[in-house]
């Protein structure tokens, strides 16, 4: 157990270096250059040896840890405050790389149209009452949400999709990320390890779990399974607003085929994100599913629309 730890302590780093540390909450598409790493002949363990019950025995059970987390709140203003941190460090690094933000123009007006049609299938809507967007004057095809009620859509991102449905799909799943509060997950495992420590650890059962606390408080695992939540969330949220989300699945094979060399091979527990092709697999089965419910519906692309929207200025 103990090699186990440091061998996570150890690895994860690196291998969010190597990752472009990608974030939770991030629709990240921005490729890694040249990725030659194989976890087979460049670590002395076996890909295999690090599946789900590897992950189970450094972080617990999922279920059991959903639960506790569940039974954690965090108030609308904390929320708003660790945002709003958030937020202003990632305005200053755009500011470091001179990429402009903006919260005016056509671009944002359009984007704020398109969440109002999505932002009342949330759950929790109501705790969002208010989304703020902003464009990132940026070539980089990317997305990214803040707690709090934040989406950041960076312009290269508006140039490669390439119709309406598609891009409610990809603001669908930021919503989403809100809606689930994927975000506030590591804040949550903070909350409870300082309960934990609060209450005192008497004997080495409760050690153990306190170490499984400790070591989430500091790491959130699960971030490949929450970037398929919000895909899953994405996907029936542009349906039920009647756009057509095979379009949003389209995206990732796109990519996929952009990107050929995009894949990681380490082990699930390493990446923060699925890989290309899966997303596209899993977003197309569950479209298909879908539209099978109402064969007869005439679904929404959009390229029309999103090719006449005014340029911002």
């Amino acid at each position: 157990m103990r090699l186990a730890l440091v061998l996570c302590c150890v690895i994860i780093p690196v291998c969010n270096q190597v990752c472009g540390q990608e974030q939770q909450g991030v629709f990240q598409f921005f490729p890694v250059p040249n990725l030659k790493f194989n976890f087979d002949r460049d670590v002395p363990f076996k890909q295999a040896d690090f599946g789900d019950n590897f992950l189970r025995q450094i972080v617990g059970d999922r279920d059991q840890q959903k639960q506790q987390l569940a039974r954690i709140e965090v108030s609308e203003a904390d929320e708003s405050k660790l945002g709003k941190n958030q937020f202003s460090l990632f305005a200053k690094k755009l500011k470091s790389q001179r990429i402009g933000l903006t919260d005016k123009g056509k671009d944002v007006a359009y984007l704020h149209q398109l969440i109002n049609k999505l932002r009342p299938l949330m759950t929790n809507r109501d705790r969002y009452s208010s989304i703020s967007i902003y464009v990132a004057d940026s070539p980089l095809t990317d997305a990214r949400s803040f707690p709090g009620g934040t989406i950041v859509i960076f312009r290269g991102l508006l140039k490669f999709v390439t119709n309406e449905a598609a891009l409610v799909g990809i603001l669908g799943h930021e919503l989403s990320h809100l809606d689930r509060q994927h975000q506030l997950e590591q804040f949550k495992n903070s909350l409870l390890a300082e309960q934990t420590i609060n209450g005192g650890v008497k004997d080495y059962g409760q050690f153990a779990g306190f170490s499984q606390v400790m070591m989430n408080s500091f790491m959130t695992p699960y971030a490949l399974e929450q970037e398929k939540e919000a895909d899953l969330d994405g996907c029936r949220w542009a349906f039920q607003a009647g756009y057509d989300p095979r379009e949003f699945a389209e995206i990732f094979r796109r990519l996929n085929d952009r990107f050929p060399d995009r894949q990681n091979p380490a082990p699930s527990f390493l990446r923060s994100h699925p890989y290309h092709i899966d997303r596209f697999m899993a977003i197309r089965d569950t479209s298909r599913k879908l539209i099978k419910t109402t064969p007869d519906q005439q679904l929404i692309r959009g390229r029309e629309t999103l090719r006449r929207r005014q340029a911002h200025r």
